[in-house]
């Protein structure tokens, strides 16, 4: 395609939330290429999957993902699953239950390096229908706060996860811990499609959550404010905290306060 044969299809195909280079200076995330605002769909924020992936996994796995199998549930445009194959990803799937965005995925499959790449259509409580292998790493980003039924939809990505489940959410801080109602639209892109969902109030609900499912070691790798009251956090999970030697070298954990250590000694010597 030339140029504006790409602009033009960007444009038909979007609007876009990942920001994806396919051509020298070409990029699905450019201002340039929008399309005309719908009200219908919304219009999404745009991030760079490249950018956020290699900065996270840098700190986990030094060496690149080296072979590892990669699934990306809610996948979107299958920005990250372009993303892991760069860093050595083996087998990589993601699955999106609206077909505007796999749309996306395919066409960026036929431009960029796309070998052992599938993406498709689905719907997150019919995966384990596709009869797939476990997958070492799994990304479960912008999914969870969308799902009719959170515990039961994160215990499908946990089952087809062997090493490292990723959970990147809104949460609604409440006073208790628990889930909070989040009715939301059916059409617009960036909602879930059961008009159903709910927040999870704190990285707690989530850490009990992910430990239900057997994954029991965790590290918080952020928990900031969004829009309102609504707290964006990412947790890495894993069934063996061996998964983390590396990430705790860089960034050891807090150490013990004075009085707890203290505590701990005189517990020790009864």
């Amino acid at each position: 395609m030339t140029t504006d044969e790409l602009g033009a299809e960007i444009r038909r195909l979007g609007p876009w939330h990942h920001d994806i280079e396919i051509a020298p200076g070409i990029r699905t995330g450019d201002p340039a290429y929008c399309p005309e605002p719908d009200p219908a769909l919304g219009t999404p924020s745009i991030v760079d999957p490249y950018a956020k992936f290699a900065r996270a996994f840098g700190d986990l796995f030094p060496e690149g993902l080296q072979g590892r199998s990669f699934l990306d549930c809610a996948c979107n445009a299958g920005g990250y699953l372009f993303a892991a194959r760069q860093m050595g990803a083996g087998r990589c799937f993601g699955f999106d239950v609206r077909e505007h965005w796999i749309r996306q995925a395919h066409f960026l499959a036929e431009r960029l390096p796309s070998d052992d790449i599938d993406a498709g259509v689905c719907a997150l409580a019919d995966v384990p229908e596709l009869g797939l292998k476990p997958f070492d790493v799994t990304l479960f980003s912008g999914i969870l706060y969308h799902l009719p039924d959170p515990v039961a939809g994160l215990k499908i990505a946990a089952d087809l996860t062997r090493e490292l489940l990723i959970v990147n959410t809104e949460t609604f801080p409440a006073k208790q811990d628990g889930l909070i109602l989040n009715p939301e639209s059916r059409t617009l892109l960036m909602s879930g499609v059961d008009g159903l969902a709910w927040y999870p109030t704190g990285e707690t609900v989530v850490r009990q959550m992910l430990a239900s499912c057997g994954f029991p070691h965790t590290r918080l790798r952020f928990n900031h404010a969004t829009e309102g009251k609504r707290r964006r956090i990412e947790i890495w999970a894993a069934r063996d905290s061996g998964v983390f030697a590396h990430y705790d070298g860089l960034y050891p954990r807090t150490a013990p306060s004075r009085l707890r250590r203290l505590t701990a000694r005189l517990l020790g010597r009864r």
